[in-house]
C-alpha cells in the first residue's frame, strides 16, 4: 500500500541527469529490548502473567534498480519471555524464533502516475508451538503490549496491488488497492498421549484498499491516509486424540484506519511531527455465520516527536505519545484487553557519515482492563538502530 508521502514522492520528477547503471543498496537494523511489569498479576489460561520481556532484532535490506523498480526484504529474529503464577508456583515461559521474511518488488508500470507491488511471505517463522510457547504469543501480541515483534511464522503468503497517483491543485492524491492470499499452515502442535494434535489454519484472502493525500501548509506538510480492510473466511482444523479432526471457521469483519500527520518546520528541529490514528475493527462472525458480540473494538492513538538539533552533528530525540484501546468484551485474555497509557522518549541521533545511529529510551505507563482483572503496569524500551544508503560503485 502507498502512503500520502509515496504518493507525492510519484509524481517528483526525477532529479537525476540520467539512470543509474548499477544497483543502490540500503540497510537497517534496529536492535530492541521491551519489558513489562504488572503491578497484579492478569490471570491467564497459563497462569497469572506478572512481567512481559522481549528482544528483537528487526533487518531489512534494500534495492533500487534505476529510477523505476526497488526491491526489499524486511525480518526480524526475537526471544521472549512471559513470567507465570499459578497456585503459589512461579514459572517463566519463553519463545525464540524467527519471523518470517517478507519480499517486496515495486515499481512504476505507467509513467509516474501507476505503480505495481507484488510481495512474497516467506515461511521462516516459528510454528507448530507448544501450549507454553502459545501462551507466550498470545501475551506479545496483545495490541495494548505493543511489543515489537508481536508474530512469528504466519505461512505462505502472496500480495499484489497497484497504486495511482496524481495532482489535485495543492494536493497529491494516491488511491492503492491489493490482494492477499496466505495458505493452510500449523500455527500450534500439541503433544497428546496419543500423539500429536495440530492446528491447521487456512487463511482466506484480504482486500486491502487505501487512500491518501498529502499538502504543504506554508512550510509544513500535512498527510492523510484512510485504509480499509476486508476479509474471507478462515478456516481452522484441530487435530483430537486417535488420528479425529474438528473443523471450524470465521470471518473477521471490516476494519478501517485513519491516519492523519503534520511534519512540522520548526526552527532548530532537524525533524518534528504529530500524528494520530484511529483504527475500528467490526464484529466477526463465528462457524455458524453469526456476529460474536464483544469483538468490536476501537483504537486511538496520538503522538509528538521530533529530532531537536540543526541539519548535521548530533540530535536530541524527544517524543510523547497516548493510547486508549477499547478491548474486545468477549474475551478474558491479555489480547483483547483496554488500555489508556502514555509514554515518553529520550535519545539521541548521531550521523556518521553515510549511516545514522539512533539510540532512545521509551517509558510508559498504563492501566489494564481484561474484563475480569485490571492493573496497572509500568513499560521500558531501549532502542538502537543504524541505518546505511549509498550508491554502488
Amino acid at each position: 500500500m502507498l502512503t500520502a508521502l509515496n504518493a507525492a514522492l510519484l509524481l517528483a520528477p526525477s532529479a537525476r541527469a540520467q539512470e543509474s547503471l548499477l544497483p543502490s543498496t540500503s540497510w537497517a537494523l534496529a536492535p530492541i529490548f521491551t519489558t513489562w511489569h504488572f503491578g497484579t498479576s492478569i490471570p491467564q489460561a497459563g497462569g497469572s502473567v506478572k512481567d512481559v520481556r522481549q528482544f528483537a532484532l528487526p533487518v531489512r535490506a534494500g534495492m533500487t534498480l534505476g529510477d523505476r523498480w526497488s526491491v526489499d526484504l524486511s525480518g526480524a529474529a526475537s526471544t521472549s519471555s512471559v513470567q507465570v503464577e499459578n497456585a503459589g508456583a512461579v514459572r517463566t515461559l519463553t519463545l525464540n524464533g524467527l519471523t518470517d521474511v517478507k519480499l517486496r518488488v515495486s515499481g512504476a508500470l505507467v509513467g509516474d502516475g501507476l505503480e505495481v507491488t507484488a510481495g512474497l511471505n516467506i515461511p521462516t517463522g516459528a510454528t507448530g508451538l507448544s501450549a507454553d510457547q502459545t501462551a507466550v504469543l498470545q501475551t506479545i501480541g496483545a495490541p495494548a503490549l505493543r511489543m515489537p515483534v508481536s508474530a512469528l511464522g504466519l505461512g505462505p503468503g502472496a500480495t499484489l496491488g497497484l497504486v495511482g497517483a496524481r495532482t489535485a491543485g495543492a494536493w497529491a492524491l494516491a488511491l492503492g488497492a491489493s490482494v492477499e492470499k496466505r495458505t493452510e499452515y500449523t500455527p500450534i502442535e500439541l503433544a497428546l498421549a496419543g500423539g500429536k494434535s495440530p492446528t491447521k489454519v487456512t487463511p482466506g484472502s484480504a482486500l486491502h484498499v487505501t487512500v491518501g493525500a498529502e499538502r504543504g501548509i506554508g512550510d509544513n506538510r500535512l498527510s492523510l491516509l484512510l485504509v480499509a480492510d476486508g476479509y474471507s473466511t478462515d478456516q481452522v482444523k484441530i487435530g483430537l486424540d486417535g488420528g479425529a479432526t474438528a473443523n471450524s471457521s470465521y470471518k473477521l469483519g471490516p476494519q478501517l484506519m485513519a491516519l492523519g500527520r503534520l511534519d512540522l518546520a520548526a526552527r532548530g528541529w532537524r525533524d518534528a511531527n504529530t500524528a494520530l490514528v484511529v483504527r475500528y475493527r467490526s464484529t466477526f462472525t463465528d462457524a455458524s455465520g453469526m456476529a460474536v458480540p464483544g469483538s468490536n473494538a476501537a483504537y486511538v492513538e496520538a503522538s509528538l516527536a521530533g529530532v531537536r538539533g540543526g541539519a548535521t552533528g548530533l540530535g536530541l530525540i524527544l517524543g510523547a505519545d497516548a493510547r486508549y484501546h477499547t478491548g474486545l468484551s468477549f474475551t478474558d485474555a491479555l489480547v483483547g484487553a483496554a488500555v489508556s497509557a502514555g509514554g515518553v522518549t529520550l535519545g539521541v541521533e548521531i550521523p556518521t557519515g553515510s549511516a545514522v545511529l539512533r539510540l532512545a529510551a521509551r517509558g510508559q505507563y498504563g492501566q489494564f482492563n481484561t474484563g475480569t482483572a485490571r492493573s496497572s503496569a509500568a513499560g521500558l524500551t531501549l532502542m538502537g538502530a543504524v541505518g546505511a544508503r549509498g550508491q554502488a560503485r
